[in-house]
């Protein structure tokens, strides 16, 4: 820990995906998260960059005819989008990322080997390598007490391991998720979840502002709402 909040890389460690970390995103892992704020797009920003002429979508990736992949991501090889998923707003895939059927990712990032199953919804969500998500999970990004819900101005505080809240600055936030994490259906994750490597998150789990540690079984029914700088 520092005075400033953990570092990106204490919780997720992008320069452990190669594919990230040849494109730059490495560079992130010693910078606080209260400070980076919207981690995804400060990876977008450096994916995209480290490009240079290459597409933006993988040669060796596959993209269903049906889905739908805006002119804001990036796609990695191996990547996989099955039918009626929605890929957009400054999104990465890392390699041989799984897009099941349904599934709709905004403003996110999702690690090396990672597998999102039917009709998964991810806005601003920061996933690491080989994570599992089941079917029907979400990962909620802003507080349900703004004033106008499609322009919502209420940062998102994230939770500390001692209880605490630090704000991101961001009024959309979801969720910051380890490495090798598994989620069973029915899952919502944020905002301002912090949820560590290793861990599982069974069936029909909420996890709000919260602070999972590694390695911690979350178990079904579970539920923790905001607290602190979320209400």
């Amino acid at each position: 820990m520092t005075g400033v909040g953990p570092l990106l890389g204490e919780v997720l460690r992008l320069s452990d995906d190669p594919f990230l970390m040849e494109l730059g995103a490495g560079a992130l892992d010693d910078q606080p998260i209260a400070a980076l704020g919207d981690i995804s797009g400060a990876v977008y920003d450096l994916v995209r960059a480290g490009l240079g002429g290459r597409p933006a979508i993988h040669p060796d990736a596959y993209v269903s005819p049906k889905a739908i992949v805006a002119d804001d991501v990036v796609i990695g090889p191996g990547v996989r989008v099955h039918e009626f998923s929605t890929v957009r707003g400054r999104t990465v895939l890392s390699s041989h990322v799984h897009v099941g059927y349904g599934c709709e990712i905004s403003r996110s990032l999702v690690g090396e080997h990672s597998i999102l199953s039917h009709r998964a919804t991810l806005g601003c969500c920061v996933i690491g390598r080989h994570c599992y998500f089941s079917a029907d999970v979400m990962t909620p990004s802003c507080l349900i007490n703004n004033g106008d819900m499609l322009r919502p101005d209420k940062p998102i505080f994230f939770a500390l391991p001692d209880g605490r809240r630090l704000s991101t600055g961001q009024p959309k936030w979801s969720a910051l998720i380890g490495d090798h994490v598994r989620a069973g259906s029915r899952v919502s994750v944020g905002p301002g979840a912090v949820v560590g490597a290793g861990s599982l998150l069974e069936t029909n789990a909420a996890v709000g502002t919260a602070w999972i540690s590694a390695g911690t079984r979350v178990p079904a029914e579970y539920r923790i709402t905001s607290s602190g700088g979320n209400t």
